[in-house]
């Protein structure tokens, strides 16, 4: 952790979709985001472009780490689970996709469409899988 603290990421829990996160930890992901969407408006140039998505990978990881810190042993099995399924449903949606795209139009035609199917997939397998987790414990 360089910047952000576990604390400002420690979820009171309220119910599934009630995790309420402390203001410090709001304010640190809306910093985050609009870092990294200020870096897309403002320029088309390489350099400052890399110099943006570096700085978000930065506080983004920064704040992974300390959100991890922050949970306890059934919340970091619980991640676990969820982002394995996560990850396997994405492969899984990526490579089907991939083959439907490419027998009709070729697949760099339709690149940005298999990234946003691709990223629905993964957070609906992920709201599901915490869902259920969430329901059994």
């Amino acid at each position: 952790m360089v910047i952000a603290k576990a604390e400002w990421f420690k979820r009171k829990n309220g119910g599934f979709f009630s995790h309420k996160m402390p203001w410090q930890g709001i304010v640190y992901l809306i910093i985050t985001v609009s870092v990294l969407l200020t870096g897309i408006l403002i320029s088309q140039d390489l350099i400052p472009n890399l110099i943006v998505i570096a700085a978000f990978l930065f506080l983004f990881t920064d704040a992974m780490n300390a959100s991890l810190k922050s949970m306890d042993e059934r919340e970091k099995q619980h991640y676990s689970i969820v982002m394995t399924n996560t990850a396997w449903g994405m492969i899984i949606t990526m490579i089907i996709i991939s083959i439907v795209l490419s027998n009709f139009n070729g697949i760099k035609a339709n690149l940005s469409v298999l990234f946003i199917i691709t990223a629905i997939v993964g957070g609906v397998i992920s709201l599901v899988t915490r869902h259920k987790l969430e329901r059994e414990s």
